[in-house]
């Protein structure tokens, strides 16, 4: 496992300092979003562009925390603001038209919901409300039996929103630890302990479900729970895990969530009816 790590943060490093990617997804989608921000007939290159950008300050700050720069979370909590935002915008502007046409699914991807929320949940987001919202009334029956985490992801949304979770077999290895909720915390600590062993698992090809540079190497679905815990003013076990002993395990933010002008521009587009 030790092994794996180091590939993983040697990947993260080289996806982080790499000048093409900093042009591209960067200075690139940055130019993108002033360019298509005030254009209605441009929202899905904002759409992109937010996603793309968020994608880049997450994975660099995460990358900076990694390397001890703790002040690299405030880069990824703007990430993670662009992201969310790019969910919620293309859900206002594209949700309301299938919902009309009689379609039931998001109009973005249920992994993009998925790390978006977890990360939401792990980086203190304070405007993820909408986008917990949407994702945690999603009906079970629309999920894939490959959607163990998203699955998930909807059951912690429930317990967040003081609600009792639906445990089914459909939610695979994940089912495993939330029975043990409100048990023996020793053996919580051990199931979290799993689910880690499965994110490291997960992290490799299209489509993995934690295939997402802010994502390999940071334990956000323990983050999340002890998130969702301390919401619930429940104790959180010891997780003895590799992916626990990072930086990115051992390290939180610790300054208000940052302000950025482009999150505020899209945020503004957010308020509009």
């Amino acid at each position: 496992m030790t092994a794996q790590l180091l590939s993983l943060r040697r990947h993260l490093q080289e996806w982080a300092t790499r000048t093409a990617n900093e042009k591209l997804l960067r200075q690139d989608q940055e130019t993108q979003l002033r360019d298509s921000l005030p254009d209605p007939k441009r929202r899905p290159q904002v759409y992109l562009a937010a996603w793309m950008l968020g994608t880049w300050r997450l994975g660099h700050g995460m990358w900076r925390v990694l390397d001890g720069d703790g002040e690299g979370f405030d880069e990824a909590r703007t990430g993670q603001a662009l992201r969310r935002c790019s969910l919620l915008l293309r859900e206002r502007h594209q949700g309301a038209a299938q919902r009309r046409a009689g379609a039931t699914k998001l109009p973005f991807s249920r992994l993009h919901g998925a790390w978006t929320a977890l990360l939401g949940l792990a980086l203190g987001d304070p405007s993820a409300d909408p986008l917990y919202e949407l994702l945690r009334d999603e009906p079970e029956s629309t999920f894939a039996e490959s959607e163990t985490m998203p699955l998930f992801v909807r059951e912690l949304l429930a317990l967040h929103a003081g609600q009792r979770p639906t445990l089914t077999p459909r939610l695979g290895p994940y089912q495993e630890a939330l029975m043990h909720w409100q048990g023996d915390g020793r053996v919580f600590g051990q199931r979290l302990a799993g689910l880690l062993d499965l994110h490291l698992a997960g992290t490799q090809g299209v489509g993995a479900p934690f295939d997402d540079m802010a994502c390999k190497l940071y334990p956000v679905e323990a983050l999340a729970v002890r998130a969702v815990r301390d919401w619930l003013e429940l104790p959180t076990p010891k997780i003895d895990h590799p992916l626990m002993h990072t930086n990115l395990g051992q390290m939180q933010p610790t300054r208000p969530w940052p302000q950025d002008e482009l999150v505020a521009r899209l945020e503004r587009e957010l308020r509009k009816r």
